[in-house]
């Protein structure tokens, strides 16, 4: 549960201007003493919500041309040359009704050396 900005003020004012305990503090506004101190220790009482590190919507055609071009491409690596994550990658495959089981077949014939004659 997130405190209102109000309400973590508050608790850091009562403990440094007023000089309280912060175990009295917490015990007066019913939060654990440890939610007190790591208030007291932050530089801001701002809520930190981090935002997603990558991107979570891929163009459709792009995923099908980078699968064309990689068809035995494991999703992390396409998810590498995407820029985005292999969730995304997953999701978007999903929607799109595609497998993504390997073709050992396709491996193999780029693997063979040519026959000498």
């Amino acid at each position: 549960m997130t405190y209102s900005l109000d309400f973590r003020e508050l608790a850091v004012r009562l403990v440094r201007e007023d000089g309280d305990i912060p175990k009295v503090v917490a015990q007066q506004l019913k939060v654990g003493i440890n939610t007190v101190r790591r208030w007291l220790k932050r530089e801001t009482l701002a809520a930190h919500k981090p935002g997603p590190t990558t991107s979570r919507v891929i163009d459709p055609e792009r995923l099908k041309a980078a699968i064309a071009a990689h068809p035995d491409a494991y999703i992390d690596e396409l998810a590498q040359t995407l820029s985005t994550s292999s969730s995304t990658i997953s999701y978007t495959l999903k929607k799109l009704n595609i497998t993504r089981k390997k073709n050992h077949a396709v491996r193999r014939a780029k693997s063979r050396k040519p026959q000498p004659i």
